[in-house]
């Protein structure tokens, strides 16, 4: 993924950080995540996001240093 791409993901980044301050951006591998810091998650404030961003988990892992990370990934409107 390149900087461009990178970019698109900055409202949703902005909206998190207005709502959800504790979540963060990282980048693993070339691949967008949201990471947490939490050890559960109510899944409903993440498909809020997941549907006002039209975006798709792709990977979700737990760490105890990173709590709940999510890979994201826009979908593609046809």
């Amino acid at each position: 993924m390149n900087e461009k791409n990178f970019e698109e993901y900055d409202e949703i980044f902005d909206f998190l950080e207005r709502n959800h301050s504790e979540w963060e951006r990282v980048v693993m591998d070339g691949q967008i995540k949201i990471k947490t810091n939490q050890k559960k998650l109510q899944f409903d404030s993440m498909e809020q996001i997941l549907q006002k961003f039209n975006l798709r988990i792709i990977e979700v892992s737990y760490t105890e240093y990173y709590g709940i990370v999510f890979g994201i990934e826009k979908l593609k409107i046809v």
